[in-house]
């Protein structure tokens, strides 16, 4: 683990190192929306996160819980870092954690988590999780590209106003990735008098919405609350980006990496800013945008139905498992896709190579000019020889 004070790193760590103002000092900020909206990314241990009173976050600071509280997520090290840092800091070590939830359902595709960040200012900040490690979690996310009102979305709306139902004062709002989305669905949807509280609505990266969604009177009345940062080479945030405003922030990783809040790069009190996205990532983004659009609902619904087809033949609950099993999952996953009918297989492998593309950094477009995805071979032919025979014998066999 990296050294927990160090002033001069150019991320959040070294903004928390070198800001001693207190929120009532110096008003919340973009940065300081990252730093609250990562804070969803920890499972709270106790009882009294769950209450209205809750609990200082310096007292979660316990070496035992570590494990439990980030296992699943993507970066366990960083996480604990980013909590040893918030306690430390005089702008949030006062801040409270309540009305923690964590709801997972399966058979529903559902993942939802939040938490009610009690400010020392005043005011409460509402911190969405975003997406972690687990197949449930991203085929979630994926159900986003053909529908609005998702389990996740319908909680957050039901979260934003029984929190301020039960908390006086001003609100915000944030999300890093899925959590972005899940912040300004909420910010759209919630009622009147909840929406006439919220001070600010963050999204870091986050999904955006269908052309549907975004001309509903909801979303043009306040999209003027919502503040959204996405990184150079940002995918996830530009996925059905069209009307939301955005800023773009520099990263010190390359490609899908950049996604990571850890690595933006923090000037001073703010984000260091770019003019625009990589022209990598704007090629990946309108590629991938205009295929989504060309798709009635039902076309995208079946893609996604398909896509975790494939996946959920892996036989693992998380990504991770499934990269730590490669040798057994994928050959399930291959044999999964190699029996898809040729339509479908093709638009998941046009799908996979538009993200193998955003993980390579952004190169000169304009001498590299698009091209067809090639047509993908027998998969059979791939899998390991005892696997292929036996897939032939079972097809003579039909």
């Amino acid at each position: 683990m990296a050294p927990l004070h160090t002033s001069e790193e150019r991320n959040l760590f070294g903004y928390l190192a070198r800001e001693f103002e207190t929120l009532a000092e110096r008003s919340l900020a973009e940065v300081d929306s990252l730093v609250l909206a990562c804070l969803s990314y920890f499972r709270w241990p106790g009882e009294g996160v769950r209450g209205l009173d809750g609990v200082p976050v310096r007292e979660l600071f316990r070496a035992e819980h570590f494990d439990a509280m980030t296992r699943g997520f993507w970066d366990p090290e960083g996480l604990v870092r980013l909590l040893a840092a918030v306690v430390a800091s005089p702008r949030f070590r006062d801040v409270r954690i309540c009305g923690y939830v964590d709801d997972f359902d399966e058979s529903a595709e559902k993942q939802f988590s939040a938490c009610a960040l009690r400010l020392p200012s005043g005011g409460t900040y509402l911190s969405f999780r975003g997406t972690d490690n687990t197949v449930v979690g991203w085929e979630e996310d994926f159900n986003m590209a053909f529908e609005t009102g998702v389990p996740s979305q319908v909680a957050a709306v039901d979260y934003l106003e029984r929190m301020a139902s039960a908390i006086e004062g001003p609100l915000y709002l944030g999300g890093h990735s899925k959590g972005g989305n899940l912040a300004v669905y909420a910010t759209a949807r919630c009622s009147s008098a909840t929406a006439a509280r919220i001070v600010r609505s963050f999204s870091h990266d986050g999904p955006g919405f269908t052309e549907e969604e975004l001309s509903e009177e909801g979303w043009l009345e306040r999209s003027r609350l919502v503040s959204k940062t996405v990184p150079r080479s940002s995918v996830i945030g530009m996925i059905f980006e069209r009307q939301e405003d955005y800023d773009v922030v520099a990263s010190s990783a390359s490609g899908l990496m950049q996604h990571d809040p850890f690595s933006w790069v923090v000037e001073g009190r703010g984000f260091a800013y770019e003019e625009a996205i990589g022209r990598g990532a704007g090629f990946v983004d309108r590629t991938l945008n205009e295929w989504l659009q060309s798709m009635t609902r039902e076309e995208r619904e079946g893609f996604v139905d398909a896509l975790f087809s494939v996946i959920d033949a892996g036989g693992r609950d998380t990504f991770g498992e499934l990269r730590e099993g490669w040798q057994e999952t994928a050959p399930a996953m291959l044999r999964a896709l190699a029996a898809l009918e040729p339509e479908r297989r093709a638009q998941i492998t046009r799908a996979l190579g538009l993200l193998v593309r955003t993980a390579m950094p952004d190169v000169n477009l304009p001498r590299m000019p698009e091209f067809e995805l090639p047509q993908i071979p027998d998969l059979a032919e791939l899998l390991p020889e005892k696997t292929s025979a036996k897939t032939n014998e079972e097809r003579a066999e039909g």
